[in-house]
């Protein structure tokens, strides 16, 4: 009896690991797909804007609504998060598609009517895809083995990242040759190939379901105002890295485009340098952060945006935004998987999705006024006064790494 029950248990044991490696093939085919047209997408967007006859201000007010720090994509995030704990993570998963998909069919709606307006919609929904972000990122982390995190979170990265090495010049080449309506389609149907991919390969990791009460709903919420209690100084040091990087790093393609008049192709080409050089580096950055402590990169990654500004802020050529694109992907590249490990390994498994949300919630209600307020600062002081207020802030984040975060709990699962 107690062999058949040992081979009962080791093949539950193997069917656990099947799916848990499916479930990071699946992962990992979904943002790559996603970050094909993402890439692109980010390339176009506020050029297309400008052309439609937005002004700076106006697109960073329209990010400040729905861009990464928006309002919306902040509250979509904490009501997800915490749905997500609750009746599983495919399902925001499978809605963050659906959102997207309808968003580029109201862009390219705008392009076709010359109507600049219609932006908002399409901003509002890209806003709120981001319900999905607490639950993949919980998703990853229950597929991944314990202490391999860092390499799991690193792994989806580097799948986002591969097709932005061509994607981005392909976009812009493709944006100069048939104009900006054109490309919408094509980045649509990418979308819709994650969808069908999501829908039919990737498995449940939160079997259990709880009741839905929404008034813990609103708690929990009301929670996500405040830092958690032993999480402060690292929630307050990501707001102040997500508010300063918005104020210049957010409205870069724009300014670029309306300051020194970059192409398209050209912002195109920026991008898949920073794609490239970011693939190349995450997963052994992955791995490094896998074995050593985490506060330590979290300071060297921010402290890379002080060399970086210095470029931006004395330099306009082509060339030399080049040479700022690898330096950037560094940052990234050691930024995101560091804190992403931090709070799988500060968090138990039943919080973990709620606690991704409860993140970007706090970080998105400090940072989200950012984007509108570059591109006002932008309007009075040129491109140099939005990046000479995030070299500011890079400099405050460093120091509230140094002086108020701790390293976290290794022991988490």
């Amino acid at each position: 009896m107690s062999t058949e029950i040992n081979l009962l248990t080791q093949a539950s044991l193997e069917t656990s690991e099947t799916q848990r490696r499916n479930n990071l093939f699946v992962l990992a085919s979904n943002s790559f797909l996603r970050g094909a047209h993402t890439s692109i997408y980010n390339v176009i967007w506020q050029p297309f804007a400008l052309s439609l006859g937005a002004s700076m201000p106006t697109i960073g007010l329209l990010s400040s609504i729905g861009g990464m720090s928006g309002i919306f994509t902040t509250l979509a995030q904490s009501f997800g998060g915490w749905l997500a704990d609750r009746i599983g993570r495919k399902p925001f998963i499978v809605a963050a598609s659906l959102f997207i998909i309808v968003a580029y069919a109201l862009l390219a709606i705008a392009g076709a009517l010359n109507i600049w307006g219609l932006l908002l919609g399409a901003i509002v929904l890209l806003g709120l895809s981001a319900l999905s972000r607490p639950a993949l990122s919980a998703m990853t982390a229950e597929s991944a083995q314990r202490g391999q995190h860092g390499s799991a979170f690193s792994l989806t990265m580097v799948a986002s990242l591969v097709p932005g090495i061509l994607a981005p010049t392909l976009g812009g080449w493709l944006a100069q040759q048939i104009g900006f309506v054109g490309v919408f389609p094509v980045l649509l149907a990418l979308e819709v190939l994650a969808l069908a991919l999501a829908w039919r390969y990737l498995r449940e990791t939160r079997d259990a379901r709880d009741a839905i009460n929404l008034r813990d709903l609103g708690r929990a919420v009301l929670r996500s105002i405040l830092p958690p209690k032993g999480l402060r100084g690292f929630f307050i040091a990501t707001a102040g890295d997500s508010f300063s990087w918005a104020m210049g790093w957010g409205l870069i393609n724009g300014m670029l485009r309306d300051s020194y008049n970059f192409s398209v192709e050209q912002l195109g080409i920026m991008a898949s340098v920073m794609s490239l050089s970011w693939a190349l580096m995450q997963m052994p950055i992955g791995r490094w952060v896998d074995r050593h402590g985490l506060k330590g990169i979290m300071v060297f990654s921010e402290s890379l945006g002080i060399p970086l500004m210095a470029i931006w802020l004395t330099q306009t050529s082509f060339e030399w935004f080049l040479v700022g694109q690898v330096l950037f992907a560094l940052t990234a590249a050691t930024w995101v998987p560091v804190v992403n490990t931090y709070l799988t390994r500060s968090v138990s498994a039943a919080e973990r999705s709620e606690a991704f949300g409860r993140l970007n919630m706090f970080r998105g209600l400090i940072a989200f006024p950012a984007s509108w307020l570059g591109g006002i600062l932008y309007a009075w002081g040129g491109i140099h006064a939005p990046l000479a207020a995030n070299l500011i802030g890079v400099f405050a984040v460093v120091a509230m790494l140094i002086l108020f975060v701790n390293e976290p709990n290794a022991s988490q699962p």
